[in-house]
């Protein structure tokens, strides 16, 4: 671990702890005064879009990380990194926070929209959020100079998939999160088999304020006191994509692609819930940290 990391690294961790309660706070009396109230998967109204605390904390924590990478440090290099880390968390939040204020939920999965773009000619929230996952993450992924057009298209559609992968599994209380561990943990793994401890740390510690923020919101959650909402959601997926398009070899990301496509094809035609809870111990994998009693 190189030194120049370490202040880095502990202001990515104590401005999200610092910042949490206040931004709850903030966020639960401006939500219900935006009337964002959904009906879970139980039939409870609890309030969705509450991602923003998570999106707000890891903003507020990388700014000043790219201050002392950019200025402090000059390390341009590593600034960039972090930047366009930022600058894809407030995108993609900001394209899922446009769906969870809409009022057009008939439309489901990519058929959907599909289906009343090519029938009705409209276009929904939804297909919005396509529309500018895609575009945030071809920007994203030329920003980052590929070294080949096949690069970048492998770049482009992770960043792009992972958003909405990551959405799928929002459907019961900390699934989303447990999945973004999961992709997170293994992505540090093959990081660190392929570019060894300083490789995995020098990308890794932009995901710091990710993961603080992340384990911070676990028991609001849990609790059914929020909802994730699409954005929190996406921006999660979008640092998880992020991760392993800036961690991990081409080979390992176009893997990821492979199985980010095989899931969204196969959400079109199956239920992800359903299949999660025919399995023992996936059930209580899904189970495991939600409150017996959920929050009024």
């Amino acid at each position: 671990m190189e030194v120049q990391w370490l202040i880095p690294a502990a202001v990515g961790i104590a401005v999200p702890v610092i910042l949490h309660r206040p931004l709850c706070s903030y966020a639960r009396h401006s939500l219900q005064k935006r009337g964002m109230l959904r009906a879970n998967y139980q039939g409870r109204q609890v309030l969705t879009a509450g991602g923003v605390i998570v999106a707000g904390s890891i903003l507020a924590a990388l700014l000043p990380m790219l201050w002392i990478q950019g200025i402090v440090q000059s390390a341009p290099l590593r600034w960039r990194e972090g930047a366009l880390l930022g600058a894809g968390v407030a995108a993609a939040a900001l394209w899922g926070w446009q769906d969870d204020c809409a009022a057009d939920g008939r439309s489901k999965g990519f058929r959907g929209h599909f289906t009343a773009l090519l029938r009705e000619r409209r276009i929904t929230s939804g297909m919005w959020k396509v529309w500018g996952g895609g575009s945030t993450g071809a920007a994203v992924a030329l920003a980052l100079s590929p070294e080949t057009f096949w690069s970048w298209m492998v770049a482009a559609s992770l960043l792009a998939l992972s958003p909405n992968v990551l959405n799928l599994f929002d459907l019961r209380p900390v699934r989303a999160v447990k999945i973004f561990g999961l992709l997170l943990v293994t992505g540090g793994v093959v990081s660190f088999w392929a570019g060894g401890v300083t490789s995995l740390f020098a990308h890794g510690v932009w995901q710091l304020p990710v993961v603080a923020s992340v384990c911070l919101w676990f028991r609001h959650d849990a609790r059914e006191s929020f909802m994730l909402g699409d954005t929190g959601a996406n921006a999660l997926g979008y640092c998880c994509g992020y991760f392993w398009v800036t961690a991990t070899p081409l080979a390992a990301q176009a893997a990821m692609l492979l199985l980010f496509v095989a899931i969204t094809i196969a959400a079109e035609f199956v239920s992800l819930s359903g299949w999660i809870e025919r399995s023992a111990w996936l059930a209580w994998i899904d189970r495991w940290g939600r409150s017996a009693e959920p929050n009024e």
